[in-house]
């Protein structure tokens, strides 16, 4: 009877002690714990989302320019205009790459404003070895940078590659071409936007002409568990420990090494730092390339994914999800991703937890927009120096449904790329 009255208190205290160590290890460690409970649904996902290079390196504008010079912005609501482009362009036999001497920026504009052809444009450069990768070609001069591609539908026996920075045009010889499947594309029924291309400062773009009318939607969106990201990010199928520390706004998982991730729920994005990548810098096919890899890795869904943005200087490489041929700008701060290779060797990703699922029935309206140089004088006329604008782009604001968590409205609107930073021109005029 003694013995027993010994043993079981002893026996009590020690599978309370082990409950609270197992509920120490769980609340201390939940990426640990999630993930055993999570890996079988969350591991495949990455490879319906995947997307090759060649997809999301494709341009994110297309032009048509008229015998008469009439120019108009395309897009195809019912299938993605720029892979049907590209489709029909890779069926092209192409030679070799040259040099053309161009003196001044009027003479430039003739390549911007050549007529009767399709004027492809690139939000950043990229260079010949990407479009290679892009249009399944084998052109030589790899490492030239460009950001517009002129096919004449006159002219087959050159298209042209051109760079607005240094007023740069290169031709690349066509050996054989087959321009009636562009034609027939330019057939269809496209969404046309009246434009003229023309410069704001430094840069090129197109001047919507008139008052636009742009429809807005609504979808449902996704919400990736963090268990997924910190599997494909920490873990990777390793046997590693990861842990996990909250703060006010985020929790940090580390693999106590090298990696660690920080999930800000309240805005739902992440950053991801790995301080142990062996290449400490990379040339710009390098950063291209690379920055492709780490989108994969990471595992977002790439299925509307443009490449948008590169910042030599900090060799940052920017990716923004597309709707209806319009990028969208405030999935998160850098858009849906933004691939940061820093010189000492570290490797950083900005991204959004949120991803658009399928579009959802809505009662909201189109909106009508100003044209582009209504928009620039209402900012002047505010207070803004044009001096600091260096670009303007249709695009969609993402803002969460009052109505529903899951569901997300696509607002059209102009934002102004102003003193480094994009914002809608109505949040500009609202802030003086």
């Amino acid at each position: 009877m003694k013995l027993t009255k010994i043993l079981l208190p002893l026996g009590l205290t020690v599978a309370v002690g082990v409950s609270v160590v197992l509920s120490g290890i769980i609340w201390t460690n939940p990426a640990q714990y999630e993930r055993n409970r999570q890996r079988s649904s969350n591991t495949p996902t990455n490879e319906l989302n995947a997307r090759p290079a060649k997809d999301v390196y494709l341009p994110t504008q297309v032009i048509y320019t008229a015998e008469d010079g009439k120019q108009e912005l395309l897009n195809n609501r019912k299938v993605n205009l720029t892979t049907e482009i590209r489709q029909a362009l890779s069926k092209w036999q192409l030679g070799r790459v040259t040099k053309v001497r161009v003196k001044d920026r009027a003479d430039y504009n003739q390549y911007l404003q050549r007529k009767n052809s399709l004027l492809l444009s690139y939000a950043a450069p990229i260079n010949v070895n990407m479009f290679n990768t892009v249009f399944s070609t084998k052109l030589n001069r790899k490492n030239v940078e460009f950001s517009r591609i002129v096919v004449s539908l006159n002219d087959r026996d050159h298209l042209y590659l051109l760079d607005d920075v240094g007023k740069d045009v290169y031709r690349v010889q066509v050996k054989k071409a087959y321009v009636a499947s562009l034609k027939k594309i330019l057939k269809e029924n496209l969404l046309r936007v009246n434009v003229k291309m023309g410069w704001l400062n430094k840069s090129a773009m197109a001047y919507v002409s008139n008052n636009v009318t742009v429809q807005s939607y609504s979808y449902l969106v996704n919400q990736q568990s963090t268990d997924y990201f910190t599997t494909r990010l920490l873990n990777k199928g390793e046997s590693t420990n990861v842990s996990a520390k909250k703060t006010k706004d985020s929790t940090v998982y580390s693999d106590g090494a090298s990696r660690q991730l920080a999930i800000y729920t309240k805005s739902g994005t992440a950053l991801y730092e790995d301080y142990s990548a062996l290449q400490a810098s990379l040339n710009f096919s390098q950063a291209l390339s690379t920055s492709y890899k780490a989108v994969k890795a990471i595992g977002i869904p790439m299925e509307n994914l443009r490449y948008y943005g590169y910042d030599n200087g900090k060799s940052t490489v920017t990716y923004r999800s597309f709707v209806e041929g319009f990028p969208i700008f405030n999935q998160s701060n850098y858009g849906a991703a933004r691939i940061q290779m820093l010189s000492q060797g570290v490797r950083r990703y900005n991204f959004s937890l949120y991803s658009l699922q399928v579009p959802v029935p809505t009662d909201r309206k189109s909106v009508s927009l100003p044209s582009t140089q209504r928009v620039i004088d209402r900012l002047v006329a505010a207070g803004y120096s044009k001096k600091q604008m260096a670009s303007l782009q249709l695009g969609y604001q993402w803002k969460a449904s009052a109505s529903s968590d899951k569901v997300v409205n696509l607002t059209p609107t102009w934002y102004v790329y102003y003193n480094g930073a994009w914002k809608t021109y109505t949040q500009l005029l609202q802030q003086q």
